[in-house]
């Protein structure tokens, strides 16, 4: 089944606006302002991590990012936001290992952060899309066709396939893995970006199949999103 949408741009960024009325979740609205959702999803986890050094820790974790920042990479408005939350990631990462926590443990740390930013905006996408079918292969469909084309944009490069089972596509450029890679952490690829694939997948009841990422060396990543038998929410 070939990937498509032919619905404007307009309804993506009206997402949870039921039947005209403003209900947009405040984690949706702060997902437009990287540092300050970032920090307020940081600042919990750090908490009960380092309940003597919370603060501390975040502090050490803004001055990785004051290095950072001067490098990063500029390109769409739409993934230079995306960036900005690798870019306080990566920051994090370093920070929270200067203070002690094994490279594991950060790793999983950022991940949970990360899907704590993400998912208010995954669970509201997913509401809006009511809007366009009842039939969540329908909704699905629509939302990765948005998703891809309006706001995983140039550098990044999609290549869409037929499926017959839901939809299929490669990523043959990700910016996300080539800034861990510059970093010299592409370990860091999966737990803040890839893994919440998977999250965004099980929040809409779908089931997402990668066989080999860019981040671990492959030419491409291998995007197969596969629909349960019943169409319907």
């Amino acid at each position: 089944m070939q990937l498509k949408d032919g619905r404007s741009v307009r309804l993506l960024m009206l997402a949870s606006w039921p039947n005209g009325i403003p209900n947009v979740s405040i984690g949706f609205l702060l997902f437009y302002a990287p540092t300050t959702a970032y920090r307020r999803a940081a600042s919990r986890r750090l908490q009960a991590r380092f309940p003597d050094r919370s603060a501390q820790v975040w502090r050490s974790t803004g001055t990785w990012q004051s290095r950072l920042a001067p490098k990063r990479p500029r390109h769409s408005a739409s993934v230079n936001l995306l960036m900005r939350y690798m870019e306080w990631s990566c920051a994090l990462y370093r920070a929270v290992q200067d203070h002690g926590m094994s490279q594991s443990e950060a790793a999983a740390l950022v991940e949970t952060i990360m899907w704590d930013v993400f998912q208010p905006v995954t669970a509201a996408l997913f509401k809006l899309s009511r809007l366009r079918s009842a039939k969540r292969e329908t909704r699905v469909k629509w939302l990765l066709g948005m998703m891809t084309r309006y706001f995983f944009t140039s550098p990044f490069c999609h290549r869409h396939l037929p499926s017959e089972a839901g939809v299929a596509f490669d990523v043959l450029v990700c910016p996300l893995a080539n800034y861990f890679k510059d970093q010299g952490v592409p370990e860091l690829t999966e737990p803040a970006a890839g893994n919440l694939d998977y999250r965004m997948a099980r929040e809409w009841g779908v089931e997402l199949v990668r066989t080999q990422t860019i981040a671990d060396g492959a030419a491409h990543c291998d995007f197969r999103w596969k629909f349960p038998a019943t169409g319907a929410e």
